[in-house]
């Protein structure tokens, strides 16, 4: 039935009827489906997949009625993660109208659109009805050029089986190695992937797609958790790609939900790591073992309770995340003993959102401050100051009683919208900071070529930089410990210790 009605179809439309595809070698093409992703025929045989080629077209009545079981196939066959990879290929139809057949049709695998390179693809195979669906083995050889009958799902998985394909669940854990990946991300940061995990990190990838619908709906829960398993600075380490979305419109979604952890867009390299690994649809969260083993391929649904579910079968905990506060930064201050002398500190505002400062001053000291270099101003009352993101203030003070080799704990306090911070001030030594309490000093900061960290029964000390990566870690023996900053680039970094955090920024 299918051949004669395919026959008047093919008739109408003007196509040359064959009884199967012509061809025993595939023809490779690069091409991009429907969401944006680059597909390479050949990169995907290569990788050791046989590929099954689905030709249609949209108006078909026999590709209507056979596309359910082929999604029902390729579900049980693995979605494209394992021994198959599933594509469909349209003749004659433009890009709205395929997408319109993906979401109708719940299609998750790669759809290739007429006016996209897909009727040029089954001109070269020569398609003369349809659908016609081949399997080309990974040695580029056809070995089916026509599946047919198709009844049911079970039609597609059993043609498949007899080729020593096997079935395999999308969701279930599987102990691939993960390719590495070396790419930047919107910001220009460096990620690289082994350096993640050979520091002891897990990581948790995200592929989406921008302007897709079931790539956002996740994006709240896959935020949560981010912020639920320690914003990047404990035992998972995460990461969004995106293979279709370029940087602008990387960096449109990562402020549309708030995105903390690094973004690597299409600019950067996301379409070729998915095909590398590779992604099989849209969106994926995949899990990492710190000994590169794949740990999941999908978790899925893409849900919050899914997220936990998979990181506790893995043993990692949930941990705060290090609160964002004010950086105090400057190099070793000498406090003199004169009341007309202002020693002044740059206090820098490292955080993602403007900084509402009041300032409290006590008996030892006044306290002098200065914006953008124009406004000076004493403090005897608490005087309110605006940080803007990323920008600066000078604070200054003198100090009427100081006793040599003192140290004046909480001679200053800033209270703001953000968590409190107050300084800490050793005469004729060093200006430190104690984040929340801390009983750790820090100098000088911003570093060049070393800090000093001072402290009592330290333990273990970690380096972080702002991505949350693990730099460094140190067994302190004794309460002093110096750190070589020579090869740090500039920026902010964390010192981590007994559940304290403390900032620096090196600046060379």
């Amino acid at each position: 039935m299918k051949k004669i009605l395919l026959f008047l179809i093919a008739l109408t439309l003007g196509f040359g009827v064959k009884a199967q595809c012509p061809l025993t070698t595939a023809v490779d093409f690069t091409v991009t489906d429907v969401h944006g992703t680059e597909v390479h025929l050949f990169d995907i045989l290569d990788n050791g997949q046989y590929v099954l080629l689905d030709f249609f077209f949209t108006t078909c009545s026999a590709c209507i009625q056979t596309i359910p079981y082929m999604v029902q196939s390729y579900q049980s066959m693995g979605c494209n993660m394992h021994d198959v990879f599933y594509m469909e290929v349209d003749t004659g139809d433009d890009e709205e109208a395929c997408l319109n057949w993906t979401n109708n049709h719940g299609v998750e695998y790669p759809t290739i659109a007429g006016d996209s390179g897909g009727t040029s693809i089954c001109n070269q195979y020569g398609i003369g009805y349809y659908p016609t669906i081949i399997l080309i083995a990974p040695d580029h050889s056809i070995v089916i050029q026509d599946l047919w009958p198709i009844s049911n799902a079970q039609s597609v998985i059993s043609a498949l089986e007899a080729q020593g394909l096997e079935q395999h669940d999308c969701t279930a854990p599987v102990t691939d190695i993960m390719p590495d990946f070396t790419a930047p991300d919107i910001d220009g940061n460096e990620i690289h992937l082994y350096d993640i995990l050979d520091g002891g990190q897990a990581a948790l990838l995200y592929f989406f797609l921008t302007g897709d619908e079931y790539s956002q709906t996740p994006m709240p829960d896959v935020i949560e958790a981010y912020q639920l398993y320690g914003c990047n600075a404990h035992d998972v380490f995460f990461i969004e790609i995106s293979p279709n979305g370029h940087d602008n419109a990387c960096q449109a979604w990562v402020e549309q939900f708030n995105v903390k952890f690094p973004t690597i867009s299409r600019d950067g390299g996301g379409n070729d790591i998915a095909q590398a690994i590779p992604v099989g649809f849209y969106p994926t969260i995949m899990l990492v073992r710190p000994d590169h083993e794949i740990a999941m391929r999908d978790i899925y649904p893409p849900t919050l309770e899914q997220i936990n579910s998979a990181m506790t079968g893995e043993g990692y905990g949930q941990f705060p995340c290090a609160e964002e506060t004010l950086t105090f930064s400057v190099d070793t201050v000498n406090i003199v003993d004169n009341q007309y002398e202002i020693n002044w500190i740059t206090v820098y505002n490292n955080t993602a959102e403007d900084a509402l400062v009041t300032s409290v001053c006590d008996q030892y000291e006044m306290l002098a401050f200065t914006l953008d270099g124009n406004s000076d101003f004493f403090c005897y009352d608490p005087i309110e100051i605006v940080i803007p993101q990323g920008e600066s203030v000078e604070l200054g003070f003198v100090c009427n009683i100081i006793a040599k080799n003192t140290i004046l704990s909480d001679v200053v306090t800033l209270s703001s919208n953000l968590p409190d911070v107050s300084f800490v001030v050793m005469l004729e030594d060093v200006w430190s900071v104690d984040e929340n309490g801390a009983s750790t000093t820090l100098f000088p900061n911003p570093a060049n070529e070393r800090l000093t960290l001072k402290g009592e029964r330290l333990g273990t000390v970690s380096v972080y930089n702002a991505l949350g990566q693990k730099m460094e870690e140190f067994r302190m023996e004794s309460s002093e410990l110096t750190i070589n900053t020579a090869n740090y680039p500039n920026g902010v970094y964390f010192i981590k210790n007994d559940g304290k955090t403390l900032r620096f920024v090196v600046n060379h």
